[in-house]
């Protein structure tokens, strides 16, 4: 029978070594091609019309301090160009080195179901200096809430609920599928780009996409 066993067990892990070789290609290729799920970020982290003709995917940190300049750019190029982008937030916090960044994105999703995102992410890139270093839990997180009139009681267990735990991580996982290893990232139209001064060239070439898109319609 030892036989019939050993060849039992080479084909399993002729078929084991396979399905890891197939695995790998196909992340690879998905990092290659900025292959991944089609996964929409929520409607509170979505600005501009479905039908828009450039879409743009940011994975951002609110502790990033390059992140915090290109909010500033995207919020200026969706008044440039109204109704003509589609941008879709994702988070994509380097707690290894932003200790506090994946609970500041919890506590702004949070606030975003409870329709305050935008303003309580204002807050924390205008005062990430002030919490993204904290040896302990910045008390900014509770003070934002206060300014904002949301309950903090309420903000705290929602951003420690298993539910907005998992939402930031398929987050981070998408974004590691793609091969996002800084942020800001983004992919506009599909094309990565990468920190502001790339988004910046990007969007100055929308011009001619949009002229030609309204040319058509």
């Amino acid at each position: 029978m030892r036989p019939v066993l050993n060849k039992t067990n080479a084909r399993l892990a002729a078929l084991a070594g396979a399905v890891l070789f197939t695995a790998t290609v196909a992340v690879l290729l998905a990092r290659q091609y900025a292959l991944g799920p089609a996964r929409p970020a929520p409607d509170f982290r979505t600005f501009g019309p479905p039908g828009a003709p450039v879409r743009i995917e940011e994975y951002s940190d609110f502790a990033c301090g390059a992140c915090r300049g290109a909010a500033d750019k995207l919020n200026e190029a969706l008044k440039v160009y109204p109704g003509k982008l589609r941008v879709e937030l994702k988070h994509y916090p380097l707690s290894n080195i932003h200790p506090w960044s994946l609970q500041a994105a919890a506590y702004a999703d949070c606030a975003g179901a409870r329709g305050k995102f935008k303003e309580y992410a204002a807050l924390l890139f205008e005062g990430q200096e002030n919490w993204g270093e904290a040896k302990a839990e910045p008390g900014e997180f509770r003070d934002y809430a206060g300014r904002l009139g949301l309950d903090w009681e309420e903000l705290k267990a929602c951003s420690n609920d298993p539910k907005t735990l998992k939402a930031l991580k398929l987050d981070i996982a998408e974004a590691e599928l793609k091969g996002v290893n800084a942020t800001p990232t983004f992919f506009i139209n599909g094309k990565r780009a990468v920190g502001p001064a790339q988004l910046l060239e990007q969007l100055r070439k929308l011009d001619k996409l949009l002229a030609a898109d309204g040319a058509g319609r």
